[in-house]
């Protein structure tokens, strides 16, 4: 596993980053926010604070799935028109993926390219489309974030989404923002069968 740190611009405490390809760290001592570049590193700002919610996936506690260890050094809170979802990036032997709990739900994906000219407006709550199922769609701000992420995310930040669903326990999401569609693929998680370690 990768083990590298840096020190915090603001108030210079030394923050351990465990993915090589991190772009974004948030300081737990001072709650600055900081852009990973290459190897500098650029204070961004304040970071949120979230409500800590209980929750099987803690930071920095590895827990098993189908005799996988996976350790979450990331997370990211959305909030959308029933309430709020987490998004915890989890990692293993250096290789990354996202976690996200909704209401109990848990589904592993990981990030995919999108497909060319795919708008929001297309896609409408059951609609079929190549065998998925429009299941979930609508509109998410980010609350903030903590730890440690492959990309960058901004507090206030808004952005519409589509979830779509097939057999087997398949999952597609569709994340449109004003200049990019972000694709992510992956299935639905029995939380039975995640084990916290340790």
């Amino acid at each position: 596993m990768y083990a590298n740190n840096i020190n915090c611009p603001q108030c210079g405490s030394a923050l351990a980053l465990n993915f090589r390809h991190s772009k974004l760290r948030a300081c737990e001592y001072c709650g600055s926010t900081i852009f990973l570049e290459d190897e500098a590193v650029r204070l961004a700002g304040k970071q949120s604070v979230l409500s800590q919610e209980a929750s099987l996936i803690q930071l920095q506690r590895a827990f098993r799935y189908q005799k996988q260890s996976y350790l979450p050094v990331g997370h990211v809170r959305y909030q959308y028109e029933d309430g709020f979802w987490d998004e915890w990036w989890v990692i293993d032997h250096d290789k990354g993926l996202w976690v996200s709990v909704d209401e109990g739900d848990f589904a592993f994906e990981k990030r995919v390219t999108a497909p060319e000219k795919a708008r929001f407006e297309n896609f409408r709550l059951g609609d079929e489309i190549k065998g998925w199922k429009v299941t979930e769609r609508g509109h998410a701000v980010c609350e903030g974030f903590e730890g440690e992420l492959p990309e960058l995310v901004h507090q206030g930040e808004r952005f519409d989404y589509v979830h779509l669903s097939r057999a087997g326990g398949e999952l597609f999401s569709l994340e449109f923002f004003e200049n990019e569609v972000k694709a992510f693929k992956g299935k639905w998680a029995d939380p039975f069968e995640i084990e916290v370690e340790g």
